[in-house]
């Protein structure tokens, strides 16, 4: 089984690129690799919009921002990057790579651009605003990329494409497209999830990606549980097959990746005072039923879902697992090599226990503990036949 390398970012080539894809839209000359004072002070005040609407507000949501040419423009010079390299991360946990792709509600094409980016031999993206389609298709196409860009309301079904696809993109846009403050908004939205089913091939996926913002970050989990009770398979994040522990509890349950940011980003998350070191995405890779739940060997594994956590005892982690929620830290002061990958265990890694020290939810790292890394940071979750 072939697993693609993650390819590089590349946001020092790439900014100058949506920086230009930029001016033109404004229809504004000027430096291509940098934002001049009024410019800058200008997109900095549609971010803060963005973020009011989307994030610490919700003014914006269930609403066709994109039709505003501040607020397209905004996305382009900032969340681009950030859906990109959510995208990047996200599609190299596909064992066999994306294939064929369709991206729902791409608006600019940050996912769609990510999947070209592995390789992927035909993207499609679908959205309503044809404006924010043409700079999808100009941001690839200038990069050398080719995106069959289609208008539609992706709500309405059939879709203007043929055959199935590997990959089903449907990023940052349940909230708008399902808005919770509309009637049985739940029930539209487990209606249009599956009909999504129809479009996949016999090994196809559905990518949902969301932000960690807790009432989304729940909303996505709640998602994952409809699925999961009707038996449609996860294949990232989640290895535990009941009910979410993390909504159970209402805790968020959230993904962190590392987040390559140019000088414009740095400056535009300064004067917005967003202070975000990382990417922190809620997000589901969901199989199609016809392949079946994931194989997953016979010994228990773990999901990390936290960074580390300093308590009385020292040093833990979080983890959810094939049989349930757990905690780990260590009783030693120095790691042997056995179990030294605790020292360097990254949020979103599986990993497996061998002869830790077990009360009752909590593991404990002992001489003769050995941990495993099954499946790297950004690394999709195959085990062999044979260890199934």
């Amino acid at each position: 089984m072939k697993i693609n390398k993650m390819p590089s970012a590349e946001m020092n080539e790439i900014m100058p690129l949506l920086i230009g894809v930029w001016r033109r839209y404004m229809k504004i000359s000027g430096p291509s690799d940098h934002l001049q004072t009024r410019e800058f002070r200008d997109v900095v005040t549609a971010v803060q919009q963005l973020q009011k609407g989307l994030e610490s507000g919700r003014e914006l949501v269930g609403q066709d921002y994109f039709s505003k040419p501040e607020l397209l423009s905004a996305y382009i010079l900032y969340y681009w990057t950030l859906h990109y390299q959510q995208g990047l991360s996200l599609i190299n946990e596909i064992p066999n790579g994306p294939g064929r792709v369709l991206d729902l509600a791409s608006g600019p094409g940050a996912f769609s651009f990510a999947a070209l980016k592995h390789g992927a031999r035909e993207v499609i993206a679908l959205d309503k605003n044809q404006t924010a389609l043409k700079l999808a298709g100009e941001i690839c196409g200038r990069h050398g990329y080719p995106l069959s860009a289609r208008r539609h309301d992706i709500l309405r079904f059939p879709y203007p494409v043929e055959g199935k696809f590997d990959l089903i993109i449907v990023g940052h846009c349940l909230e708008e497209l399902f808005p919770d403050t509309e009637k049985e908004w739940n029930k539209k939205q487990r209606d249009w999830v599956k009909k999504l089913y129809h479009y996949l091939s016999p090994k196809g996926m559905i990518l949902f990606v969301e932000s960690s913002v807790l009432h989304v970050n729940h909303r996505v989990l709640a998602l994952r549980d409809q699925l999961v009770k009707e038996d449609y398979p996860v294949q990232a994040p989640c290895v535990w097959r009941g009910e979410c522990p993390a909504l159970l509890t209402k805790n968020p349950c959230y993904a962190q990746r590392d987040f390559e940011k140019p000088h414009l980003i740095k400056n535009i998350q300064r004067a917005c005072a967003i202070n975000l070191s990382s990417l922190k995405m809620s997000y589901l890779l969901m199989r199609n039923p016809e392949s079946g739940q994931i194989d997953l060997p016979n010994h228990p594994v773990y999901r990390v879902i936290s960074p580390p956590i300093d308590t009385h005892a020292g040093k833990r982690f979080y983890l959810c697992g094939t049989d349930g929620r757990k905690d780990l830290g260590s009783n030693l002061k120095e790691q042997p090599i056995e179990s030294r990958a605790f020292e360097y265990l990254k949020r979103g890694e599986l990993i497996s226990l061998e002869n830790p020290v077990v009360r009752g939810d909590h593991f404990d790292i002992v001489l003769g503990t050995r941990i495993k890394i099954e499946a790297a940071l950004n690394k999709p979750v195959v085990f062999d036949d044979a260890d199934a």
